[in-house]
C-alpha cells in the first residue's frame, strides 16, 4: 500500500515540477524583454547565454556581446515590445519557446515596428534558464 501512495504521489509531483519549470522559462523570457525594452543590461547580462547565437530577422547575427553592445551604444533600442502569444515546450534542461510579439524600435536613428514570430531557446544551468538561440521572422500586416 505504501507503494502505491508513493507512486501516485510521484504522478502527482511530476505535473508540479513541469509547470514550475515553464513558469521559470516565461519568466526568463520576460527578463528577455523588459532588458531590450528597458536598457536594464544587467537583466540582459544574467539571462542572455555567453555563446548566443541571435538571429535577427534582418539577416543580421548578433552574439551575446554584439547585441548588448547595440543597445548601449544607442545603434539599436528597443522603445517597446509586447508578446501575443507563447507556446513553452520543456525538455528536460532545454525549452523550446514559440512566440508572437510586437516590437517598436529606433534602428541607426531611424524608427520602425516590426510584428514577429519568433523561436527563443532556453538551457537550465548553473546561472538558470538562459536564452542561447533566438531566430524570428517578420509577419506582413
Amino acid at each position: 500500500m505504501r507503494f502505491l501512495l508513493l507512486t501516485m504521489g510521484l504522478l502527482v509531483a511530476m505535473p508540479l515540477m513541469a509547470a514550475s519549470a515553464e513558469e521559470e522559462v516565461k519568466t526568463a523570457e520576460h527578463a528577455w524583454l523588459d532588458g531590450i525594452t528597458k536598457n536594464d543590461f544587467p537583466k540582459l547580462e544574467k539571462v542572455l547565454a555567453d555563446d548566443l547565437f541571435y538571429l535577427h530577422s534582418t539577416g543580421v547575427v548578433d552574439t551575446k556581446a554584439s547585441y548588448i553592445g547595440s543597445m548601449k551604444s544607442g545603434k539599436q533600442r528597443y522603445a517597446a515590445g509586447k508578446i501575443n502569444d507563447l507556446k513553452v515546450r520543456i525538455y528536460g534542461t532545454t525549452a523550446v519557446i514559440n512566440g508572437d510579439a510586437n516590437f517598436e524600435f529606433i534602428t541607426d536613428g531611424k524608427p520602425g515596428k516590426s510584428h514577429l514570430k519568433y523561436t527563443h531557446v532556453f538551457v537550465k544551468g548553473g546561472k538558470g534558464w538562459q536564452l542561447v538561440s533566438h531566430q524570428s521572422l517578420k509577419v506582413a500586416d
